[in-house]
């Protein structure tokens, strides 16, 4: 089993200060998970609010970060394709994965929030069809030939990106997939990794049956029906006590639900309350025996082969996410790192 650590920040300037220290407390939680044997870390693409719109170019964040570390695997979750010139974004992932000598995980997808094709006025009607001739042009562009390319949206002819990405012939490909059975299936047939969100799923049955619609089309096309991953991304707190974790979480859970909806009033992140979520186990709270039990669940009952914590929200003090981030590390993985 593999673990990450999930970056969406949630920046209050309230209680995280200058977003200047906002940003050296990020990179300070990613020296430390690579310090503590964590294998990836992720950071999102978001837009226009305190709901993940302070990190929104996140090669250049992810860039600095290869700076300050040397073996962590350095992810986006997603890159939002749609949004973007497929030839602008496949020059700035290659950039990072050169300065960071090959260490780039590239999450792809069409992104979660409404909002933002509303704000950059993008059609989400378009948005399928985009994603589609984008992920096959940025191939295109990190492959030894030039692009050639004719869609409906794009039309290149003898296009040659540079520099090309360390990693042949591509960094990993993520494909982001959320309730839509055609974009599971469209990522095993593509033969790329799987990252998805448990907490939209009403059930682990649901998630896993997705997961099955993902991997028979892995099996399809012929592609290695066990060598993919399926990475789940949860807010994670570990505690001594599920009632105390529940205690502390629960206000800067709140607040990153605050935030969600003041980005966009139309969209709830769940149709739960946060006491029913951590309870149920879509967000993972409590002691590190519960932790770990509730992942070995969602590894054998939803098929998710790699976590990724989201380990600081809402306003959280750094000091309370480092504690978090270490019990994680020290208490729960060692349980969890033989399946």
């Amino acid at each position: 089993m593999k673990f990450g650590t999930h970056i969406l920040p949630t920046y209050m300037a309230e209680t995280d200060g200058r977003l200047a220290d906002f940003y050296r407390r990020m990179f300070e939680q990613i020296i430390e998970v690579e310090k503590l044997g964590f294998d990836q870390a992720w950071v999102t693409e978001h837009h226009f609010g305190g709901y993940g719109g302070t990190l929104p170019h996140p090669p250049t964040f992810l860039a600095a970060a290869a700076q300050m570390t040397s073996r962590i695997r350095l992810g986006v979750a997603v890159a939002v394709l749609p949004l973007h010139n497929p030839l602008d974004l496949a020059e700035s992932y290659a950039m990072a994965d050169v300065i960071s000598d090959g260490r780039i995980d590239f999450g792809i997808g069409k992104g979660s929030e409404p909002v933002e094709y509303r704000k950059f006025g993008a059609s989400r009607d378009e948005a399928t069809a985009r994603f589609h001739e984008s992920a096959e042009i940025i191939r295109q562009a990190w492959s030894d030939a030039p692009v050639n390319f004719h869609g409906e949206f794009y039309s290149y002819d003898n296009v040659n990106i540079l520099p090309k990405p360390v990693q042949r012939p591509h960094p990993p490909i993520w494909v982001g997939a959320t309730h839509s059975e055609e974009t599971f299936r469209w990522a095993g047939e593509m033969d790329y990794d799987l990252m998805t969100v448990p907490f939209v799923h009403p059930t682990t049955d649901a998630l896993h049956e997705l997961v099955k619609v993902y991997r028979r089309g892995l099996a399809a096309r012929g592609h290695d029906f066990v060598g993919r991953e399926v990475l789940g991304k949860f807010h994670i707190y570990v505690s001594d006590s599920f009632e105390r974790g529940m205690r502390e979480a629960a206000p800067f859970m709140k607040n990153y639900t605050d935030l969600h909806q003041a980005a966009d009033p139309e969209r709830r992140l769940t149709e739960h309350d946060i006491g029913s979520d951590m309870a149920r186990g879509f967000i993972i709270v409590g002691d590190p025996e519960r932790c770990s039990d509730t992942i070995r669940r969602w590894h054998e009952e939803g098929g998710i082969t790699t976590f990724s914590g989201t380990f600081h929200f809402g306003g959280m003090p750094q000091e309370m996410a480092l504690k978090n981030i270490r019990l994680f590390a020290e208490r729960v993985m060692p349980a969890l790192q033989h399946l």
